[in-house]
């Protein structure tokens, strides 16, 4: 597993494709530093850059790293995180982050979750969401 640099929304060779819009387009998971943290959400193309979900905002954010490498995700609910899931972000007080995804609106949506937040947050309409069903990003 690993991450590759990217921008305004490009795809970096070896992406791994890990969710979808309701039309079936492709979605990859993101990370991206953002006000003192490295918070994890979603990008493709037309997006412009990632965007994640921050503040009850989704945000997009023009420079960020997509995942790369074969994923593993196990379901998860009410902020719960499986024992050998992997940190891949962190709050800006340092508290970690893991990579999380929902389906929401017949699409399947990459965002973050942690214990505090109770459920998994996903970027999406411009808001971020509180999906309480969702599935966590694990080790192989």
């Amino acid at each position: 597993m690993s991450w590759k640099n990217a921008n305004d929304g490009r795809i970096p060779d070896g992406a791994t494709k890990v969710g979808y819009e309701s039309n079936g387009e492709p979605l990859y998971l993101a990370r991206a530093e953002y006000d003192g943290g490295v918070h994890i959400g979603k990008v493709r193309l037309a997006f412009g850059g990632a965007n994640i979900p921050y503040g009850g905002k989704e945000v997009k954010v023009t420079k960020y790293e997509v995942f790369c490498g074969r994923a593993r995700w196990m379901t998860a609910t009410q902020g719960q995180i499986p024992d050998d899931a992997i940190k891949y972000g962190q709050e800006a007080n340092g508290e970690p982050l893991f990579a999380a995804r929902a389906k929401h609106a017949n699409g399947l949506h990459p965002g973050k979750v942690r214990l505090a937040f109770g459920a998994a947050n996903i970027p999406y309409g411009g808001k971020e969401l509180k999906e309480t069903t969702y599935e966590v990003l694990v080790e192989r």
